[in-house]
């Protein structure tokens, strides 16, 4: 990542398995070596209370509004203590709905951990995000978003729903081949997901692998 040279780090989520402090401070001090701002997700996996003394700039109190570049970043927290499945809190959509309507010119990217859409893996389709259709429908009503993207499934997937291309972003630490019932490892290894995000609203990406 750091040969990449990227501008901003956006974490989706699980950055630790047991939301050990340790874990959470390992990541942070390999991030501090890109010296660029960090936002972050939290994950069902992660506490939020260890987990935002580490990373600031997320969804703690709602949701985490930020820039990348002439985009509006909106992360939205999705996870739940003692689930695996997700959830958006009404009041979250009621303040993402206020902020779309106020007809911003900005492209829209929002953010989130669990997946609004299925992704074609039984294994983790069992846990994706609860009533989604609130947020597509939102997110399609407003002609500024422009991406939706996601941590949780443990493997790379594209679509798009209109306007708006809908990505997962993959896991820096195992993969799933896709399509699978179960989880079954993918030989290619970890990956993350780079955005390119134009002023015009153009969105690029593709996958860096770790090998």
């Amino acid at each position: 990542m750091a040969a990449w040279q990227p501008q901003q780090v956006l974490i989706t989520g699980d950055l630790s398995e047991d939301a050990n402090p340790a874990a959470y401070e390992r990541v942070l001090q390999a991030l501090l070596t890109l010296g660029v701002p960090t936002c972050a997700l939290p994950g069902n996996h992660d506490e939020d209370a260890v987990m935002r003394r580490y990373f600031p700039a997320g969804p703690w109190g709602g949701p985490y509004v930020g820039r990348a570049g002439e985009w509006q970043l909106v992360l939205l927290k999705t996870s739940i203590t003692g689930r695996i499945d997700g959830a958006i809190n009404p009041t979250d959509i009621a303040v993402l709905s206020g902020l779309l309507g106020a007809k911003s010119q900005r492209p829209v990217l929002i953010a989130l951990h669990h997946q609004p859409v299925a992704v074609g893996a039984a294994w983790i389709d069992r846990y994706m995000l609860q009533e989604p259709g609130v947020l597509l429908r939102l997110a399609e009503a407003h002609e500024q978003v422009r991406g939706m993207v996601w941590g949780h499934v443990h493997q790379a997937f594209a679509s798009v729903a209109g306007h708006v291309q809908l990505l997962s972003c993959p896991s820096s630490a195992a993969n799933s081949l896709p399509a699978t019932r179960r989880f079954e490892h993918d030989p290619a290894g970890p990956a993350c997901r780079w955005l390119l995000l134009h002023a015009d609203g153009m969105l690029e990406t593709g996958l860096l692998h770790s090998a």
